[in-house]
């Protein structure tokens, strides 16, 4: 593929997500919510790895991300990001929302849930719960979906995050995840002696400004869980993200 032919596609695609955000968002911004913040940030990928596994097939990809958060503790949003599935380029948008409070240790918690979907390949949607835990440099996640990918798999994920500064501008990053099926109701896990899979990164990320450069090493266990057609051919990969906060 020329150069040219590369951006025109890749940019394009950044195009039309940011309309379809536009769309979600704008009626927020002109509700004109009293002590709301609307933030987000637009992001080119080297290789878009969700949980381990590319969904881009080691593709550069771009993405958009925009939220609201309301000061009582709620909040919302939606990602936007280019995908391939199988031979299909097309789009994978996240819409998530939930709620956000405080131990008296301080501490945070949330709950909530996210829906997702694949423009053009309903057959991958699927939605999920989740609860979680944050402190200053550590947050993790449960999540719970009856219909992982649309398999038809009732499936749990957990995940722990660390964010570590060690210099004004740096922060080192790492990330463990376990996905795992509990049952599929129409038969069992496939392979069913392998119903886990691990994944990990290990990464930094550079502050300048409102921009982001985030380099990571991410490790994905060699096994065949509830993705789609997705044969382990590259398990491990560097990915790189520029990203801009707007």
């Amino acid at each position: 593929m020329h150069l040219r032919t590369f951006i025109n596609r890749y940019f394009s695609n950044l195009s039309r997500a940011v309309f379809r955000v536009a769309a979600v968002v704008l009626p927020l911004v002109a509700a004109n919510i009293v002590n709301a913040q609307i933030s987000g940030n637009a992001t080119i990928v080297s290789d878009y790895r969700y949980r381990g596994v590319s969904l881009s097939q080691g593709r550069p990809v771009a993405q958009v991300d925009v939220g609201y958060d309301n000061p009582n503790g709620w909040y919302a949003g939606i990602l936007a990001s280019g995908v391939k599935l199988d031979y299909t380029e097309t789009e994978q948008y996240v819409a998530y929302t939930g709620y956000a409070g405080k131990f008296l240790s301080g501490m945070n918690w949330e709950a909530g849930a996210s829906d997702v979907r694949f423009v053009g390949e309903s057959g991958y949607n699927y939605a999920e719960e989740f609860i979680g835990l944050t402190s200053d440099h550590f947050n993790g996640r449960v999540y719970f979906s009856p219909s992982y990918f649309d398999h038809d798999a009732h499936t749990v994920y957990a995940e722990l995050n660390a964010a570590y500064p060690f210099q004004d501008h740096f922060q080192l990053l790492a990330h463990i995840g376990l996905l795992y099926t509990l049952r599929v109701d129409n038969g069992p896990p496939s392979p069913p002696d392998v119903p886990s899979r691990y994944d990990g990164r290990v990464g930094v990320n550079v502050k300048v400004v409102d921009w982001n450069v985030q380099l990571a090493w991410v490790a994905l266990q060699k096994r065949s869980t509830q993705y789609p057609h997705y044969d382990d051919r590259n398990p491990h990969a560097i990915v790189l993200g520029v990203s801009y906060a707007f």
